[in-house]
């Protein structure tokens, strides 16, 4: 299926965002993902980033865990705190699957999101979840791997990042597998990483 991309309107920034449509059907071992499926032959996405522990970690690092990523900035006024409050509802849905599942964020503004604000942030909404930084040069590899756009835009004497709103997922092998958006649902999500997290590497 391929992706409908529009421009929602998202607070005081314009945000691009992935349309699609969910398959409302129970939870079944024949059942299709519900979220977009990622094309097969699309490159691994990469990076090579530092957590609020000041540590690099990779791609890599996170394999054996299904991986859930969504790119944003602590500024953000509501897509970024809605889309992780989101993934933290979804988290305690899943009960002693969440084990099995890791939640990334990763800024889009590094100059302004050290890693002690990440880890301030990401806390408030599960204190499982992981932030990463960077430099410029690492954070612009990191959201063009994903396919993320994102623009710095100037708002009075400050100013604000305008990115799209994908979140992506990961197999438990690293292989970019699924992508939803700010429409999709708590139950959709529940379903698509229960799935994940019972398939074999």
């Amino acid at each position: 299926m391929s992706p409908v991309k529009k421009i929602i309107a998202c607070g005081s920034l314009l945000c691009l965002s992935i349309a699609l449509t969910g398959l409302p059907t129970a939870v079944r071992a024949t059942e299709s993902f519900r979220l977009m499926q990622w094309p097969k032959a699309a490159p691994e996405p990469r990076f090579d980033l530092i957590d609020v522990d000041r540590r690099r970690r990779s791609a890599a690092d996170f394999r054996g865990r299904v991986t859930v990523v969504f790119f944003g900035f602590t500024h953000c006024p509501d897509v970024c705190p809605g889309e992780l409050f989101k993934m933290a509802r979804v988290f305690k849905r899943l009960g002693s699957t969440a084990s099995q599942v890791r939640v990334l964020f990763i800024t889009l503004d590094p100059e302004r999101d050290t890693p002690e604000l990440l880890k301030s942030y990401v806390a408030f909404f599960d204190p499982h979840f992981v932030g990463l930084t960077g430099s410029t040069a690492d954070i612009n590899a990191a959201a063009g791997s994903f396919s993320v756009q994102f623009a710095k835009v100037p708002q009075g004497d400050d100013y604000t990042v305008d990115h799209s709103t994908g979140t992506y997922v990961l197999d438990k092998t690293g292989h970019l597998r699924l992508a939803g958006t700010t429409q999709t649902s708590i139950d959709d999500w529940v379903h698509d990483l229960r799935m994940l997290a019972a398939a074999r590497p």
